[in-house]
């Protein structure tokens, strides 16, 4: 469904983890491996370790959100209908290897394609903090106990900006390139760990996780 403001989202009541840590994943190149404006649900491959990461937060009781910017659809080459036939075919991808995510929330403007872009556009398309905000708030997430992982430094703005924990900068997707700039986002309130993929992501979140006690998984996963 899309909002008033033109915000998609996979579906407009997510289950409800008030209070809980939350993880944000980036969607190209972090979730699914980088094509560049995926169109074709044939196209689509998950990124190794997805499913082992979203189920493993999934067991901690962590809400699940994937949070994506899609410049695709102002460009006019991707349609809506493309990009819902992609998500329908990513669930299914994630549901066959026992996984599922909360909500998926994405942004589909780009400054130079989006007729009027100003500053409302702006907060919702990352680095803004527009999307991890309110997939929080639909969620019921502790921001401040939450984490992102993604593979370029808009991501990783877009997590300090929304008052997350840290964030995770994986080198898949266009993350060789971002690597630098990502990691100088770093913040003496705000932590950014470097990974080569999800595998060794998941590895990091074990350790920070490792002394909190892990909160009851919600029955309906």
């Amino acid at each position: 469904m899309r909002t008033k403001d033109d915000i998609w989202l996979s579906t407009d009541t997510p289950p409800r983890r008030d209070g809980q840590p939350g993880l944000f994943l980036d969607r190209d190149g972090v979730l699914v491996r980088e094509v560049n404006y995926l169109k074709n649900k044939e196209d689509v491959a998950l990124e190794p370790g997805a499913a082992t990461l979203i189920r493993w937060a999934a067991r901690r009781g962590f809400g699940l959100a994937a949070v994506t910017n899609q410049s695709g659809i102002a460009r006019g080459r991707i349609s809506w209908a493309e990009f819902e036939a992609v998500e329908a075919e990513i669930a299914r991808l994630l549901e066959a290897e026992g996984a599922a995510l909360d909500l998926v929330i994405a942004c589909p403007f780009h400054p130079d394609f989006t007729p009027g872009y100003g500053p409302a556009h702006e907060h919702w398309r990352k680095p803004g903090p527009g999307l991890i905000e309110e997939a929080a708030r639909r969620i019921g997430l502790d921001r401040a106990e939450s984490w992102l992982v993604g593979d370029k430094a808009s991501d990783i703005e877009a997590a300090r900006r929304a008052g997350l924990k840290g964030a995770v900068h994986v080198l898949t997707g266009y993350g060789r390139a971002e690597r630098e700039a990502a990691l100088a986002l770093a913040a003496p309130d705000f932590a950014v760990a470097a990974a080569d993929d999800l595998d060794a992501a998941r590895e990091i979140f074990e350790e920070v996780f490792a002394t909190a006690a892990p909160p009851a998984a919600a029955e309906d996963r």
